[in-house]
């Protein structure tokens, strides 16, 4: 019996090898058949801002994540199947290194992370802040002729805002967006946005009441 295991066990060892090589390569071929690479472009998500800090710049808002799998789970992935979140909780004032790691990807099973780029992002945090700002309405036009503004009401004639403190220390004064009274021979009540004209920050409202009154000239 013990001859026969050993007669067994070293003769055909060239088979034995090929077969074992025909075996890898099937489970690599089954295994790996169908893989395809794509890229996909996925917003930043940040989480666990600090209460007191407010994220005023960053370098970069989306991120591409290279990733592989099965042509039909790729087939099917969507956009927003894809998540890339990072915690930042434990940030500081000023400039802030931040790497993206695979572990910030969130992603359907079965998909793999190839490449990450950027993998490090670059934030300005600084103190959150909060002020009461003055609101202006912007008037465009000129009322029907015989006819003069005779005074402008907002309401509320202020609002509070809240942001960055390097933001908001830029922030006199807070605009609509322009009410056209062109050919107007009536008082004038309306809604009107505020413009933020480019600056960053979150207001207690966006829209305030606008009363333009008119006097016969």
């Amino acid at each position: 019996m013990n001859r026969f295991m050993r007669k067994m066990l070293t003769e055909n060892t060239a088979i034995k090898v090929i077969s074992i090589m025909i075996s890898l390569f099937l489970w690599f071929f089954v295994t790996f058949k169908g893989q395809t690479e794509t890229s996909i472009e996925v917003p930043l998500e940040l989480k666990n801002t600090p209460a007191e800090m407010e994220v005023l710049r960053q370098s970069v808002k989306k991120i591409t994540v290279s990733i592989s799998a099965r042509e039909r789970i790729l087939k099917d992935i969507a956009q927003n199947d894809v998540r890339v979140i990072v915690d930042i909780s434990n940030v500081k004032l000023g400039e802030n290194s931040i790497p993206i790691t695979k572990s910030s990807v969130k992603l359907p099973r079965g998909v793999e992370i190839l490449r990450i780029d950027p993998s490090t992002v670059k934030l300005f945090v600084d103190k959150k802040e909060q002020k009461n700002i003055p609101v202006k309405a912007v008037i465009t036009g000129k009322p029907e002729k015989g006819f003069v503004i005779d005074s402008v009401e907002v309401s509320p004639s202020n609002i509070s805002i809240e942001g960055a403190k390097r933001e908001l220390d830029r922030i006199r004064i807070i605009k609509t967006e322009p009410i056209d009274i062109e050919g107007l021979n009536n008082n004038l009540t309306i809604q009107a946005k505020i413009d933020p004209e480019g600056k960053i920050f979150r207001a207690e409202k966006d829209t305030v009441n606008v009363m333009v009154r008119l006097r016969r000239h």
